[in-house]
């Protein structure tokens, strides 16, 4: 059985970005977690922007609350994006009035992402005695997706868009497919917001692919020669720190492959993988279901990948497999 998993106690303040005037960090800590984002803070002047929103209502207040000692009379004028998926997006609609910029692709891609109501129904009402209802209860049951609300992008970019806040310009980079099919990564300075092409402290999980677009997307923030990467999930770091992480992808790319040449199936190639221990630090192995199935897809040529459902199920599937000592052969 598993146990719904307690909430994450939320950032009652904003932390100030070392370093790098008008830039503060709302950063949930902890590892092992679904749902949680970083989400950065731009104030100057009489302007304030965010980058990424919320997974529902009462932790998006939750962050503005702890933004108000920081933004005076200034309210938020924009909100970036930096992907589709509703931990980064569903708490748009508390920012009323504010220009939310997010890639084309990104934009498009709506239709095919959950909606609020959609996660409220899988999380409440997929079989709890399922190991998908068991997992989605676990780690999404905390979640007030009815209080939630889809608030697409009204505007869009392809390639570079550039924006001010006060005296500080933001420079948006879309870097998609890789994660999501639609990310971006914002540079302010000397400092990246990369948005979930880059996880710290736990595997990642990657819904579009191929592995390929999302060494290269870290490599392109690499090239900006940042000071401080801010992850979309994990505690930020420095340029070392993803690098370490571009070393685990081609790693993790390698081993897949090598699997995926060697006729083993999707489950299969999990086992083999995890026989031995497979980067035990980081939380949550499930995920690199969702990575290896995405990736398989890409290796057999098919360029729809399978749906995000299918997908986390799959990563149910394996992780309550693995709860059992006789589950994995030795």
């Amino acid at each position: 059985m598993i146990l719904q998993s307690a909430p994450v106690p939320l950032p009652t303040r904003l932390t100030e970005v070392p370093g790098a005037d008008g830039l503060f960090l709302w950063a949930p800590k902890g590892t092992g977690h679904w749902g949680y984002a970083n989400c950065l803070w731009v104030v100057s002047g009489s302007d304030a922007a965010v980058i990424d929103t919320p997974y529902d209502g009462p932790t998006t207040r939750a962050m503005i609350a702890a933004a108000r000692p920081r933004l005076g009379p200034r309210t938020v004028t924009t909100v970036v994006n930096t992907h589709a998926n509703g931990d980064h997006t569903f708490g748009n609609h508390l920012f009323p009035g504010a220009e939310i910029i997010a890639t084309r692709a990104g934009h498009d891609h709506l239709a095919h992402e959950p909606t609020p109501q959609h996660m409220h129904a899988l999380v409440h009402q997929s079989p709890p005695d399922t190991a998908l209802g068991r997992y989605l209860r676990a780690h999404f049951g905390h979640f007030d997706f009815a209080s939630a609300r889809l608030t697409p992008p009204t505007v869009t970019f392809r390639g570079r868009h550039t924006f001010p806040v006060g005296d500080i310009e933001v420079e948006l980079h879309e870097v998609g497919p890789a994660h999501h099919a639609g990310d971006l990564v914002a540079r302010i300075g000397d400092v990246v917001c990369t948005g979930d092409v880059f996880f710290h402290g736990d595997h990642p999980t990657h819904w579009a692919g191929p592995l390929q677009n999302v060494i290269n997307a870290c490599e392109l923030v690499l090239d900006l020669a940042p000071r401080i990467v801010v992850p979309g999930h994990g505690r930020p770091t420095d340029r070392a720190g993803l690098e370490d992480h571009v070393a685990y992808l081609r790693t993790v790319q390698r081993e897949v492959h090598a699997r995926y040449e060697a006729g083993l199936s999707p489950d299969k190639a999990m086992d083999d993988l995890f026989r031995r221990d497979f980067y035990p630090r980081l939380g949550l192995p499930e995920r690199l279901m969702i990575v290896l199935s995405v990736e398989y897809s890409h290796l057999a040529g098919d360029p729809a990948v399978p749906p995000m459902v299918e997908l986390a199920d799959r990563a149910a599937r394996w992780s309550s497999s693995r709860r059992s000592p006789a589950a994995l052969p030795r």
